[in-house]
């Protein structure tokens, strides 16, 4: 049997999948997806009268193995969106040390090296911030899992990883994504913790100079 901890995993996982699949088809409400899907998979019983996808939509229950195939006839990829999530998000948030090197596989590839890839990161962050241009749900995908390698693999100090999972998620567009997935007041409680850290909040200037030190383009 599950515990409530994953119960609530497998909600969130199904509410932000069935949001996604609704705004993929175009529509607005749970009845309009019901409607849409009804046409599309050309079933002989009505999945809008029943109600079926109201309980997943509103994060009652998890969605089961049957409704699971269901969806996955007319998307293909819905399976891999339930447990990758939006962006990959849920492999950073509740995935394997493995998951976490695939999130951040590409800018391991590109700088050869995690503590400049982190650093570069970290940057592109800080440079946003200062021209004030807006992120986006991989960001904070790849800031969950760049925190999670650093802080609770590898034990060292996540004062510059804190601090962009905060940004990420203070970011406008970012908490309109996770609005529109009906997810964020699930994701701001699982970071609660990291956000509210009083490193999640260190200065500008501290976090160039700290960088300073990996990022010769800095100087």
């Amino acid at each position: 049997m599950k515990t409530t901890a994953e119960r609530k995993k497998e909600c969130t996982r199904s509410r932000a999948l069935m949001h996604l699949l609704r705004d993929r088809l175009g529509e607005n409400s749970v009845y309009g997806f019901a409607a849409k899907y009804d046409d599309l998979a050309k079933k002989f019983t009505s999945t809008k009268l029943s109600n079926k996808w109201q309980p997943f939509f509103n994060g009652e229950r998890p969605l089961t193995a049957t409704a699971l195939k269901l969806l996955s006839a007319l998307f293909p990829d819905a399976t891999m969106l339930h447990l990758n999530g939006p962006a990959d998000l849920w492999l950073s948030m509740w995935g394997t040390l493995n998951d976490l090197r695939t999130v951040i596989a590409d800018d391991l590839h590109a700088w050869q090296s995690y503590d400049v890839a982190l650093a570069e990161f970290e940057a592109e962050l800080l440079l946003a911030e200062h021209y004030g241009a807006q992120l986006t749900l991989q960001h904070l995908t790849k800031a969950v899992a760049f925190h999670r390698l650093h802080h609770d693999f590898l034990g060292l100090d996540g004062a510059g990883t804190c601090r962009c999972v905060r940004r990420c998620l203070d970011d406008t567009k970012v908490r309109e994504a996770l609005t529109r997935l009906a997810v964020l007041d699930d994701i701001s409680n699982d970071l609660e913790i990291v956000c509210g850290a009083p490193r999640a909040n260190a200065p500008v200037e501290e976090r160039w100079n700290a960088l300073e030190t990996k990022l010769s383009w800095i100087n």
